[in-house]
C-alpha cells in the first residue's frame, strides 16, 4: 500500500509494447533494474505494462537494444496533476482564491438569526447582541454566550429563558418571555371593595370586610362597597381590619355612538397569483424583477419563503433566496341602506361587548339616524355585571364605645 501511494507520488506510466522481440525487451528491462508491474500480453507481438516515471525515462535509453516500439498509453499521479494544472494556471487561481474564501467564511458569522417572543423587542435584543460581539460579519473567536446572556438579561428584563445556538457559521438566538410576576395584593393587607361604574346593586356575595351597600341600593362610580374597617360585633368581636374580598352585581348601562359610512370599499380575493424573487446580502435586497416589489394594497395574503444559500451542511452564505408569492385582490364598492349598515354596526359593537362584560346583557336598543351619506347609530345596552374591585382601604376603624360606669 506504502509502496503504491509512493508510486502515485511519483508518477506512474503505462504503456503498450510492440514488436518481434518482446522477450528481449523484458531481458533489457531486467538487466536495467526498470521494475514492470501488471504486466499483460495482448497478443504474440504485444504486451502492456506499468512502470514508473523516472524508469519509464531510463527504458527509452534502452529501447534501441530492443527492436520493440513502446507507445505511452496512460498517465497517472502527482506530476501529471501538476503539468495539467500549469497548463490551466487561471483554473488553478480560481480554485485556490475558492478555498482561501471557504476558509475565511468558516471563521466570521455570516448568518444571524433572532426568534424573540412577543413582547420583546428585536432592535434593542439586536443591539445588545452587537454590543456584545455577535452580528454579522463578527469574528466567531470573540463570541463568549455567557457574557451575552448576562448582558441581555440586564438591559433587557423582559426576557426569560435565552438560548444562542452556533451551527457551522451561523448562530441562531431564541428568546422567551420572562413569565410576569402577578400584581396581587397581600391576602392579609387591609382591602375594600369600590364600584367601577355607576349603577344599582342587584346581589352581593361577600366573603370579607364589612358590606356598606344593599340590594336596590344605587352607588356611583368609585364609591366603596365594602369596608376593611369591621367594627365591634357578637359574631366579630372587637373592631378590627378584614382583607375584603367577594362580588358584587349590579344593573348598569353602556351607551355608545357609532358613525358609519352607507357606501365603503372591500377588498375581495381573486383566482390570480403573483411570483416574485430577490436576493438579499445583509439588509440590502437586490430585486430579480421589474418593480419594488409586491404591492400590499392590492394583495390578499402574502406569503414570503427565505432561502438561506448554503455550501453543505454548516458553511452558510450571507445571502439568501426570497420568493413572494400573493394572491391578488380586486375593490369592490359596496354599499347598504340606513337600516341594514346601523343594525349591523350595533350588533358588531353587542357582540363585541358580550366578549369583555363580566356579566350578561339583558337588552338592547339603538337609534338610527342618516346624515351625509353615513348613519349615526346609538346604541344603549341594559347590563348586570360585577363592578367590585379589590383596592388598599384605610378607612378609620369605629372608636370602642365607653362603657357607662354602673349606678
Amino acid at each position: 500500500m506504502i509502496g503504491r501511494l509512493v508510486s502515485g507520488a511519483a508518477g506512474e506510466v503505462r504503456i503498450r509494447v510492440c514488436g518481434a522481440s518482446i522477450e528481449r525487451f523484458l531481458n533489457v528491462a531486467l538487466q536495467g533494474e526498470i521494475g514492470l508491474w501488471h504486466t499483460v500480453r495482448v497478443d504474440a507481438r504485444t504486451i502492456e505494462t506499468t512502470l514508473s516515471l523516472s524508469d519509464f525515462y531510463a527504458l527509452r535509453r534502452l529501447m534501441g537494444r530492443t527492436g520493440c516500439r513502446v507507445r505511452v498509453i496512460g498517465r497517472r499521479g502527482l506530476p501529471f496533476f501538476v503539468a495539467r494544472l500549469r497548463r490551466r494556471w487561471i483554473l488553478t487561481g480560481g480554485v485556490c482564491a475558492l478555498a482561501l474564501v471557504v476558509v475565511l467564511l468558516t471563521q466570521f458569522v455570516w448568518v444571524l438569526e433572532i426568534v424573540a417572543a412577543d413582547g420583546i423587542p428585536v432592535s434593542a435584543l439586536r443591539d445588545v447582541l452587537r454590543e456584545t460581539g455577535i452580528y454579522e460579519g463578527a469574528w466567531l473567536g470573540q463570541i463568549d454566550t455567557d457574557d451575552t446572556r448576562r448582558a441581555i438579561q440586564t438591559k433587557i428584563p423582559e426576557v426569560g429563558v435565552i438560548a444562542i445556538t452556533r451551527i457551522g457559521n451561523a448562530v441562531r438566538v431564541e428568546v422567551d418571555a420572562a413569565v410576569p410576576t402577578p400584581n396581587r395584593i397581600d391576602r392579609a393587607a387591609p382591602t375594600g371593595l369600590v364600584a367601577t361604574r355607576d349603577g344599582v346593586i342587584s346581589r352581593t356575595a361577600v366573603t370579607g370586610g364589612q358590606l356598606l351597600v344593599q340590594p336596590g341600593d344605587a352607588v356611583e362610580q368609585g364609591q366603596l362597597l365594602v369596608s376593611s374597617a369591621v367594627p365591634n360585633t357578637t359574631e366579630w368581636g372587637e373592631a378590627h381590619r378584614a382583607h375584603g374580598m367577594g362580588r358584587v352585581m349590579a344593573y348598569t348601562s353602556r351607551t355608545v355612538t357609532l358613525l358609519c359610512p352607507l357606501s365603503w370599499t372591500e377588498s375581495r380575493a381573486t383566482d390570480r397569483m403573483t411570483t416574485r424573487y430577490a436576493l438579499t446580502l445583509g439588509d440590502r435586497r437586490i430585486n430579480l424583477y421589474l418593480g419594488s416589489g409586491i404591492h400590499t394594497d392590492t394583495c390578499d395574503k402574502i406569503t414570503i419563503e427565505k432561502t438561506r444559500l448554503s455550501i453543505g451542511s454548516r458553511l452558510m452564505l450571507p445571502i439568501s433566496l426570497v420568493r413572494e408569492t400573493c394572491r391578488e385582490c380586486d375593490a369592490v364598492p359596496v354599499s347598504g341602506t340606513a337600516q341594514e349598515v346601523g343594525d349591523a354596526a350595533a350588533q358588531t359593537w353587542l357582540d363585541r361587548l358580550a366578549q369583555t362584560l363580566d356579566g350578561t346583557i339583558l337588552d338592547s336598543r339603538w337609534t338610527i339616524e342618516e346624515e351625509a351619506g353615513a348613519v349615526r347609530v346609538r346604541v344603549t345596552a341594559s347590563c348586570e355585571e360585577q363592578i367590585a374591585c379589590e383596592m388598599i382601604d384605610r378607612t378609620p376603624l369605629p372608636e370602642k364605645e365607653q362603657e357607662e360606669p354602673a349606678e
